[in-house]
């Protein structure tokens, strides 16, 4: 009976990893910086896809601040 349950446990963890793997996109954007302005958050925003460093971003306003995601 152990052997069964130690079977069922790995298998539900496998295919809960497979899952969740399956969901993740491909290129996340990541935090790249916090800014006190909007201007300021779009500014190096463009100054970014300038100089090659990403190819989109979005500023995205919480809490007064901006976050910049690249």
């Amino acid at each position: 009976m152990r052997r069964v349950r130690a079977l069922l446990v790995s298998l539900f963890l496998a295919t809960g990893l497979a899952l969740s793997v399956g969901v993740l996109p491909a290129q996340a954007a990541t935090l790249r910086n916090v800014y006190y302005y909007d201007w300021d958050c779009h500014r190096v925003g463009n100054l970014g896809i300038q100089e090659g460093w990403w190819t989109s971003y979005t500023c995205t306003p919480q809490n007064g601040l901006w976050f910049l995601y690249a």
